[in-house]
């Protein structure tokens, strides 16, 4: 990426022909835009792109406090407050409009509190089964001498996952399997990518309806109850959502860690074996490392509530101006030189280890513990049982279009 433009006196860039900052050109190279990353923080740690119209943030500072920032919202219409909603509100569009990641302010925050206070509650209960199931996928694994790492592991692993934080079943086969298209669908929509079915967040909050009006209002041992008990939400629906969304987000950017970051481990798998076995606190470096390279969510939006003066880094200050639309490139600022000496190399004593995947600020994610958890879990049982794994040569991965959520759908591999 070296022919980016020049930036214009507004402190926007300027774009013409092959030569514009698009944000499309880092999307489509979703599956490893690192080289088009460091092209852009070369210039600039916050750029213009004049054809999306909107600002790309790649540097770690600037990230961080963007996100910190409270002039800097993610509902877009506290930042225009002439925007007009579509006025043909349905379940399905309430379900996308009013998640908690797309709040501000004070309801965001009982949300926030009353997800950290249950899962750190019930942090030490999710363990054991979480280890049991973990185990038993990499026995199974290891009896059949091959296996999809995706649908054989990292699916039904994150299914149980969620389903004990939420207190809902998993179910037979053919219901996870379901669940796991609804929850993908809905988790495809919130990231922005629309080519997902719009009545398969319909059927996502139907199976959580069943659940929440089976508590009848009575708060029970789990993130559902905590949502009715402490959550300050508004009405059922409003329930609804936010387990949805916990759901959906807690699933699938788990399964997306374990796909993506797995295969790193794979050409030097004796010595991560050995490591994790011989040093007890490998595992948890190894954990927030694979978070630091695969970066769940590649990038997330923000809007200016009034003009913003933002450190461009060693391009000088930029003005972003009110209302304009800011992608804050989790995964860039993951791999900043900057923040991280060889920041695209798997390093197994990174410390300190400052990654942003779980974002940063108010809207950061309260499931990071939980994750870590299940993320450690999931490693470990793979790394004492697996003696051998390494990709299956007659079958090539699979890629999930989703350009900010997307990973692996398919990566067999051979183990013994």
């Amino acid at each position: 990426m070296t022919d980016l433009p020049p930036r214009a006196a507004d402190g926007h860039a300027s774009a013409s022909g092959t030569g514009e900052i698009a944000f499309k050109r880092l999307v489509e190279a979703y599956q490893d835009p690192h080289r088009l990353y460091d092209a852009l923080r070369e210039r600039s740690q916050v750029s213009f792109d004049a054809a999306a119209r909107c600002w790309v943030v790649t540097g770690q500072d600037q990230v961080r406090r963007i996100l910190g920032d409270p002039r800097f919202v993610s509902d877009a219409a506290l930042a225009m407050p002439g925007m007009r909603r579509s006025p043909r509100r349905t379940f399905a569009s309430d379900a996308i409009q009013k998640q908690i990641i797309f709040v501000d302010g004070e309801k965001q925050g009982r949300v926030q509190r009353a997800v950290l206070t249950e899962l750190a509650r019930r942090a030490d209960a999710l363990g054991p089964p979480l280890k049991a199931c973990a185990a038993a996928l990499s026995e199974q694994a290891l009896a059949r001498g091959s296996f999809d790492l995706v649908g054989d592991f990292a699916v039904p692993f994150t299914m149980q996952a969620v389903s004990l934080a939420l207190g809902v079943p998993v179910g037979t086969p053919e219901e996870m399997a379901r669940l796991e298209r609804w929850s993908t669908a809905y988790a495809d929509i919130t990231s922005g990518y629309l080519h997902a079915r719009m009545e398969h967040v319909v059927q996502l909050g139907d199976f959580i309806r069943m659940h929440v009006a089976a508590r009848a209002g009575t708060p029970s041992d789990d993130l559902i109850g905590a949502f009715l008990r402490d959550g300050g939400l508004d009405d059922e629906d409003d329930v609804v959502i936010q387990c949805m969304g916990v759901y959906a987000a807690g699933r699938v950017t788990t399964q997306k860690l374990l796909a993506n970051g797995v295969p790193l481990l794979l050409p030097e798998w004796d010595s991560w074996r050995e490591l994790v076995r011989t040093t007890p606190s490998a595992l948890r470096r190894l954990v927030e490392e694979l978070l630091r390279l695969v970066t769940p969510t590649r990038y997330v939006v923000r809007y200016a509530m009034e003009d913003v003066e933002v450190a461009g880094g060693s391009a000088g200050d930029v003005r972003v101006g009110r209302g304009e639309r800011v992608v804050l490139s989790l995964e860039a600022a993951n791999r900043d030189g900057s923040a991280f000496a060889s920041p695209h190399s798997l390093k197994a004593d990174r410390q300190p280890n400052p990654h942003v995947a779980f974002g940063f600020g108010p809207h950061r994610c309260p499931g990071a513990s939980v994750a870590r958890i299940e993320i450690a879990v999931a490693l470990q049982a793979l790394l004492e049982t697996l003696p051998e794994i390494r990709p299956d040569p007659s079958q090539p991965p699979a890629w999930d279009p989703n350009p900010n959520i997307g990973g692996y759908t398919s990566y067999r591999c051979l183990c013994g």
